[in-house]
């Protein structure tokens, strides 16, 4: 009897233990599907924001819906022999030809120095007197180092002299994130396209980095909108 008493007790034990691996079985399913949903959740969220990314971009167009009191242009990466990239300089063509057509009388450049000889808004500024744009219209911000900074270094150069509504350049994929930024400082923006031609998997590695500098700071989402 003694055997049949050891093994009845061996038999709770092992019931005991198979109790305990269903439960954390099932908490363990219980924890991978909400891992999915949660993981679908913010791949819907991020694919959503690159296309809405995407679409403002290409909505702004090459030409501005209407006038600005100045025109304001993101700055963007200088070359080691103090040389405009690719993206500054379409940036910067692209405002002197909005200068030249009566878009607004201020062309403001904004962008600092990062380890380079010159700061982003002095060779944007030098590619616009390229263009014919006078000197005496060229502003130029030239502490920043992040879209956020440009419109927070910019909004006092701007409201020195009273300007409320400027129109924005860069290229289509920074559009949203910059214009919230400028929104946020009290300004009505017309954002602007540059003409600059991405190949697809640049555009693509941009777009994407946008919106995870966008979803990074959600409150920011508040401000793409003009009120």
């Amino acid at each position: 009897m003694l055997w049949v008493a050891q093994g009845r007790g061996i038999s709770r034990r092992m019931e005991g233990v198979e109790g305990d691996l269903v439960q954390a079985g099932e908490f363990m399913w219980t924890f991978f599907k909400l891992g999915l949903k949660a993981a679908l959740g913010l791949g819907f969220i991020g694919a959503g924001t690159v296309v809405w990314i995407y679409c403002y971009g290409r909505a702004s167009g090459t030409s501005p819906k209407k006038k600005g009191e100045a025109i304001v242009v993101m700055g963007a990466r200088v070359l080691p022999r103090g040389q405009p990239s690719k993206a500054l300089r379409a940036r910067a063509e692209r405002a002197a030809q909005l200068f030249h057509e009566g878009t607004a009388p201020w062309v403001l450049i904004s962008g600092g120095r990062v380890d380079m000889p010159k700061s982003e808004a002095q060779a944007g500024c030098e590619v616009l007197v390229q263009n014919q744009v006078p000197s005496q219209a060229c502003l130029r911000e030239e502490q920043s180092r992040s879209t956020a900074q440009n419109a927070e270094f910019s909004a006092p150069l701007l409201k020195q002299h009273n300007i409320g509504h400027i129109v924005l350049v860069s290229d289509g994929y920074h559009l949203l994130r910059a214009c919230a930024y400028f929104r946020r400082q009290g300004f009505s923006v017309t954002p602007v396209a540059s003409a600059r031609t991405l190949p697809l998997r640049d555009e693509i590695y941009w777009t994407a980095r946008e919106a995870v500098a966008l979803l990074a700071r959600p409150w920011v989402l508040w401000w793409t909108f003009e009120r």
